[in-house]
Protein backbone atom coordinates (compact mmCIF):
# COMPACT_ATOMS: atom_id res chain seq x y z
CA UNK A 1 0.00 0.00 0.00
CA UNK A 2 1.49 3.23 -1.05
CA UNK A 3 0.88 6.22 1.30
CA UNK A 4 0.54 9.77 1.09
CA UNK A 5 0.77 11.90 4.45
CA UNK A 6 0.08 15.46 4.04
CA UNK A 7 2.23 17.38 5.99
CA UNK A 8 5.03 15.89 8.57
CA UNK A 9 3.71 17.86 12.04
CA UNK A 10 2.88 16.72 15.22
CA UNK A 11 0.39 14.11 13.94
CA UNK A 12 1.17 13.44 10.38
CA UNK A 13 4.78 13.26 11.25
CA UNK A 14 4.77 11.25 14.07
CA UNK A 15 2.71 8.41 12.72
CA UNK A 16 4.48 8.90 9.36
CA UNK A 17 7.82 8.52 10.86
CA UNK A 18 6.76 5.43 12.87
CA UNK A 19 5.22 4.01 9.77
CA UNK A 20 8.46 4.89 7.99
CA UNK A 21 10.62 3.42 10.52
CA UNK A 22 8.22 -0.34 10.11
CA UNK A 23 9.70 0.07 6.74
CA UNK A 24 5.97 0.97 4.57
CA UNK A 25 5.83 3.05 1.39
CA UNK A 26 5.65 6.63 2.78
CA UNK A 27 5.70 10.14 0.82
CA UNK A 28 5.15 13.25 2.93
CA UNK A 29 3.77 15.91 0.58
CA UNK A 30 5.29 19.33 2.10
CA UNK A 31 5.99 23.11 1.38
CA UNK A 32 9.47 23.74 -0.04
CA UNK A 33 10.57 24.78 2.75
CA UNK A 34 9.61 22.00 5.08
CA UNK A 35 10.76 19.49 2.32
CA UNK A 36 14.40 21.06 2.26
CA UNK A 37 14.45 21.08 5.79
CA UNK A 38 13.81 17.21 5.90
CA UNK A 39 16.06 16.75 2.92
CA UNK A 40 18.54 17.85 4.49
CA UNK A 41 18.51 17.27 8.44
CA UNK A 42 15.85 13.61 8.39
CA UNK A 43 12.42 13.79 10.31
CA UNK A 44 13.53 13.88 13.54
CA UNK A 45 11.27 12.86 16.45
CA UNK A 46 11.49 12.87 20.20
CA UNK A 47 9.21 10.23 21.91
CA UNK A 48 9.08 9.31 25.45
CA UNK A 49 9.49 5.76 23.86
CA UNK A 50 12.83 6.93 22.60
CA UNK A 51 13.71 9.55 20.09
CA UNK A 52 14.80 8.66 16.37
CA UNK A 53 14.93 10.27 12.97
CA UNK A 54 13.95 9.33 9.42
CA UNK A 55 14.59 9.84 5.72
CA UNK A 56 11.59 9.83 4.16
CA UNK A 57 10.56 10.27 0.57
CA UNK A 58 9.06 13.72 -0.06
CA UNK A 59 7.29 15.73 -2.63
CA UNK A 60 5.95 19.30 -2.88
CA UNK A 61 2.75 20.42 -4.76
CA UNK A 62 3.79 20.55 -8.41
CA UNK A 63 5.07 17.04 -7.83
CA UNK A 64 2.57 14.44 -6.79
CA UNK A 65 0.88 12.32 -9.19
CA UNK A 66 -1.98 9.95 -8.95
CA UNK A 67 -0.09 7.09 -7.64
CA UNK A 68 -1.23 6.65 -4.27
CA UNK A 69 -3.69 3.90 -2.66
CA UNK A 70 -4.16 6.13 0.73
CA UNK A 71 -3.38 9.52 1.51
CA UNK A 72 -3.49 10.76 5.17
CA UNK A 73 -5.15 13.98 5.70
CA UNK A 74 -3.81 16.01 8.74
CA UNK A 75 -4.15 19.40 8.33
CA UNK A 76 -5.59 21.96 10.57
CA UNK A 77 -9.30 22.26 10.02
CA UNK A 78 -9.22 25.73 9.29
CA UNK A 79 -6.71 24.70 5.91
CA UNK A 80 -9.04 22.00 5.53
CA UNK A 81 -10.42 23.90 1.71
CA UNK A 82 -7.04 24.06 0.94
CA UNK A 83 -5.92 20.54 2.22
CA UNK A 84 -8.32 19.05 -0.57
CA UNK A 85 -7.42 21.15 -3.54
CA UNK A 86 -3.99 20.18 -2.82
CA UNK A 87 -4.21 16.28 -2.44
CA UNK A 88 -7.00 16.38 -5.12
CA UNK A 89 -4.19 15.47 -7.95
CA UNK A 90 -3.09 12.15 -5.69
CA UNK A 91 -6.20 10.74 -5.21
CA UNK A 92 -6.31 9.00 -8.86
CA UNK A 93 -9.20 6.44 -9.34
CA UNK A 94 -8.48 4.12 -6.73
CA UNK A 95 -6.84 6.14 -3.76
CA UNK A 96 -8.30 6.67 -0.55
CA UNK A 97 -8.27 9.29 2.30
CA UNK A 98 -7.78 8.79 5.75
CA UNK A 99 -8.51 12.43 7.58
CA UNK A 100 -7.09 12.38 11.01
CA UNK A 101 -9.12 15.60 11.51
CA UNK A 102 -11.58 16.10 14.61
CA UNK A 103 -15.17 16.64 14.73
CA UNK A 104 -17.45 15.54 11.53
CA UNK A 105 -17.54 18.71 9.21
CA UNK A 106 -14.77 17.30 7.21
CA UNK A 107 -16.36 14.10 6.53
CA UNK A 108 -19.36 15.86 4.49
CA UNK A 109 -16.49 18.37 2.91
CA UNK A 110 -15.02 15.09 1.63
CA UNK A 111 -17.32 13.04 0.99
CA UNK A 112 -18.50 16.14 -1.46
CA UNK A 113 -15.52 16.36 -3.11
CA UNK A 114 -14.38 12.51 -3.66
CA UNK A 115 -17.51 10.30 -2.80
CA UNK A 116 -18.08 8.61 0.09
CA UNK A 117 -17.25 5.13 -1.30
CA UNK A 118 -13.41 7.12 -1.31
CA UNK A 119 -13.56 8.47 2.33
CA UNK A 120 -12.23 6.10 5.35
CA UNK A 121 -12.65 7.19 9.05
CA UNK A 122 -9.99 8.44 11.25
CA UNK A 123 -9.33 9.17 14.94
CA UNK A 124 -6.24 9.95 16.25
CA UNK A 125 -4.98 9.72 19.62
CA UNK A 126 -1.65 11.66 20.52
CA UNK A 127 -0.53 14.85 22.49
CA UNK A 128 2.40 15.84 19.50
CA UNK A 129 3.46 18.87 18.50
CA UNK A 130 5.89 20.58 15.75
CA UNK A 131 8.87 22.68 17.37
CA UNK A 132 10.18 25.76 15.80
CA UNK A 133 13.36 24.21 14.58
CA UNK A 134 11.10 21.05 13.20
CA UNK A 135 11.69 18.32 15.11
CA UNK A 136 8.07 16.14 16.07
CA UNK A 137 8.04 15.88 19.62
CA UNK A 138 4.96 13.24 21.62
CA UNK A 139 4.44 15.01 24.86
CA UNK A 140 2.88 11.80 25.94
CA UNK A 141 2.71 8.04 25.67
CA UNK A 142 -0.31 7.97 23.97
CA UNK A 143 -0.24 7.54 20.60
CA UNK A 144 -2.81 5.57 18.72
CA UNK A 145 -4.93 5.15 15.64
CA UNK A 146 -8.10 4.03 14.85
CA UNK A 147 -9.70 3.57 11.33
CA UNK A 148 -12.96 2.01 9.75
CA UNK A 149 -15.47 2.42 7.04
CA UNK A 150 -19.10 3.48 6.70
CA UNK A 151 -19.97 0.41 4.26
CA UNK A 152 -18.53 -3.02 3.66
CA UNK A 153 -15.70 -2.11 1.00
CA UNK A 154 -14.39 0.72 2.93
CA UNK A 155 -14.10 -1.48 6.01
CA UNK A 156 -12.10 -3.89 4.09
CA UNK A 157 -9.49 -1.31 2.99
CA UNK A 158 -9.66 0.20 6.46
CA UNK A 159 -8.58 -3.38 7.73
CA UNK A 160 -5.73 -3.29 5.10
CA UNK A 161 -4.43 -0.08 6.36
CA UNK A 162 -4.82 -1.28 9.88
CA UNK A 163 -2.88 -4.65 9.40
CA UNK A 164 -0.05 -2.40 7.58
CA UNK A 165 0.35 -0.58 11.13
CA UNK A 166 0.29 -3.96 12.84
CA UNK A 167 4.68 -3.78 12.54
CA UNK A 168 4.74 -0.21 13.61
CA UNK A 169 5.65 1.22 16.76
CA UNK A 170 2.03 2.33 17.87
CA UNK A 171 -1.65 1.38 18.46
CA UNK A 172 -3.94 0.79 15.77
CA UNK A 173 -7.84 -0.97 15.97
CA UNK A 174 -10.16 -1.29 13.59
CA UNK A 175 -13.31 0.47 14.47
CA UNK A 176 -16.85 -1.28 13.90
CA UNK A 177 -18.63 2.08 13.73
CA UNK A 178 -16.55 4.32 13.02
CA UNK A 179 -18.72 7.53 13.36
CA UNK A 180 -19.53 6.42 16.82
CA UNK A 181 -15.80 6.44 17.84
CA UNK A 182 -16.11 9.97 15.96
CA UNK A 183 -18.30 11.11 18.13
CA UNK A 184 -16.89 10.07 21.24
CA UNK A 185 -13.69 11.57 20.42
CA UNK A 186 -15.08 14.61 19.54
CA UNK A 187 -17.28 15.04 23.16
CA UNK A 188 -14.48 14.47 24.78
CA UNK A 189 -11.98 16.85 23.17
CA UNK A 190 -14.56 19.74 23.21
CA UNK A 191 -15.02 19.39 26.73
CA UNK A 192 -11.34 19.46 27.24
CA UNK A 193 -11.05 22.41 24.72
CA UNK A 194 -14.18 23.81 26.07
CA UNK A 195 -12.99 24.09 29.27
CA UNK A 196 -9.39 24.57 29.02
CA UNK A 197 -9.79 27.70 27.41
CA UNK A 198 -12.20 28.99 28.80
CA UNK A 199 -10.62 29.05 32.24
CA UNK A 200 -6.98 29.41 30.21
CA UNK A 201 -5.74 26.01 32.96
CA UNK A 202 -4.47 22.30 33.09
CA UNK A 203 -7.29 19.42 33.92
CA UNK A 204 -5.73 19.66 37.25
CA UNK A 205 -5.63 23.29 38.24
CA UNK A 206 -9.61 23.47 37.12
CA UNK A 207 -10.35 20.41 39.44
CA UNK A 208 -8.29 22.22 42.15
CA UNK A 209 -11.14 24.81 42.16
CA UNK A 210 -14.19 24.86 43.77
CA UNK A 211 -16.42 24.17 41.10
CA UNK A 212 -13.95 23.26 38.60
CA UNK A 213 -14.66 19.44 38.28
CA UNK A 214 -18.88 20.38 38.10
CA UNK A 215 -18.12 22.41 35.31
CA UNK A 216 -16.08 19.98 33.61
CA UNK A 217 -18.81 17.35 34.14
CA UNK A 218 -21.78 19.24 33.12
CA UNK A 219 -19.78 20.24 29.95
CA UNK A 220 -19.11 16.98 28.95
CA UNK A 221 -22.96 16.22 29.85
CA UNK A 222 -23.91 18.84 26.83
CA UNK A 223 -21.55 17.15 24.62
CA UNK A 224 -22.62 13.51 25.31
CA UNK A 225 -25.89 14.87 25.31
CA UNK A 226 -26.01 16.22 21.31
CA UNK A 227 -24.37 12.88 20.54
CA UNK A 228 -26.91 11.05 21.77
CA UNK A 229 -29.54 13.18 20.36
CA UNK A 230 -27.63 12.16 16.90
CA UNK A 231 -28.04 8.40 17.29
CA UNK A 232 -24.43 8.18 18.21
CA UNK A 233 -24.67 7.92 22.04
CA UNK A 234 -21.79 7.15 23.53
CA UNK A 235 -21.06 3.94 25.70
CA UNK A 236 -20.37 3.90 29.31
CA UNK A 237 -16.39 2.56 29.11
CA UNK A 238 -15.99 5.29 27.11
CA UNK A 239 -17.79 8.28 29.10
CA UNK A 240 -15.69 6.72 32.36
CA UNK A 241 -12.42 6.85 30.50
CA UNK A 242 -13.20 10.19 29.15
CA UNK A 243 -13.73 11.51 32.72
CA UNK A 244 -10.44 10.25 34.47
CA UNK A 245 -8.72 12.12 32.00
CA UNK A 246 -11.29 15.09 32.48
CA UNK A 247 -11.24 15.60 35.80
CA UNK A 248 -7.55 14.16 37.00
CA UNK A 249 -5.73 15.93 40.39
CA UNK A 250 -2.75 17.27 39.55
CA UNK A 251 -2.76 16.73 35.29
CA UNK A 252 -1.38 18.90 33.49
CA UNK A 253 -3.23 17.85 30.30
CA UNK A 254 -4.73 20.51 28.53
CA UNK A 255 -6.30 20.60 24.81
CA UNK A 256 -3.70 21.99 22.23
CA UNK A 257 -6.40 24.45 21.24
CA UNK A 258 -5.11 26.03 24.91
CA UNK A 259 -1.61 26.13 23.21
CA UNK A 260 -2.50 27.74 20.32
CA UNK A 261 -4.55 30.14 21.79
CA UNK A 262 -1.66 31.39 24.14
CA UNK A 263 0.40 31.38 21.55
CA UNK A 264 -1.26 33.99 19.54
CA UNK A 265 -2.34 31.43 16.96
CA UNK A 266 -5.37 30.56 14.76
CA UNK A 267 -7.52 27.52 16.58
CA UNK A 268 -9.84 25.24 15.38
CA UNK A 269 -12.46 26.48 17.75
CA UNK A 270 -15.40 26.43 14.45
CA UNK A 271 -14.62 22.74 13.91
CA UNK A 272 -14.31 21.44 17.25
CA UNK A 273 -16.87 23.72 19.24
CA UNK A 274 -18.97 25.55 16.78
CA UNK A 275 -19.87 22.98 14.82
CA UNK A 276 -21.21 21.13 17.75
CA UNK A 277 -22.82 24.02 19.04
CA UNK A 278 -24.62 24.15 15.84
CA UNK A 279 -25.75 20.35 15.56
CA UNK A 280 -26.76 20.94 19.35
CA UNK A 281 -29.32 23.68 18.67
CA UNK A 282 -30.46 22.12 15.73
CA UNK A 283 -31.01 18.67 17.66
CA UNK A 284 -32.99 20.51 19.89
CA UNK A 285 -30.05 20.12 22.83
CA UNK A 286 -29.32 22.77 25.21
CA UNK A 287 -25.87 23.50 25.65
CA UNK A 288 -25.31 27.08 27.76
CA UNK A 289 -21.61 25.68 28.78
CA UNK A 290 -20.84 24.61 25.33
CA UNK A 291 -22.50 28.73 23.87
CA UNK A 292 -20.08 29.97 26.34
CA UNK A 293 -16.83 28.20 25.28
CA UNK A 294 -17.40 28.81 21.72
CA UNK A 295 -18.34 32.04 22.00
CA UNK A 296 -15.44 33.28 23.97
CA UNK A 297 -13.15 31.62 21.54
CA UNK A 298 -15.29 33.50 19.22
CA UNK A 299 -14.28 37.06 20.71
CA UNK A 300 -10.89 35.97 21.11
CA UNK A 301 -9.78 35.22 16.92
CA UNK A 302 -11.35 38.63 16.41
CA UNK A 303 -8.85 40.04 18.90
CA UNK A 304 -6.03 37.63 17.31
CA UNK A 305 -7.13 38.88 13.82
CA UNK A 306 -7.00 43.11 14.90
Amino acid sequence: MKLLFLGAGGVGGYFGARLVEAGADVTFLLRPARKAQISAEGLQVESPYGNFRVTPRCVVRDEIQPEYDLIVLTSKAYDLDDAIDTIAPAMGEAGHVLPLLNGLAHMDRLDERFGRARVIGGVAHIAGELSKNGVVRQLNRIHSLTAGGRDQPTREFAERFVRLCGTARFDCRLAEDIESTLWEKWAFLATLAGITTLLRASVGAIVATTDGEALTRRLYAECLATAAAHGKAVAEAGQQKALAMLTEPGSAFAASMLRDLQAGHRTEHDHVLGDLVRRAGRAGVDAPLLQVAFAQMQVRERERAH
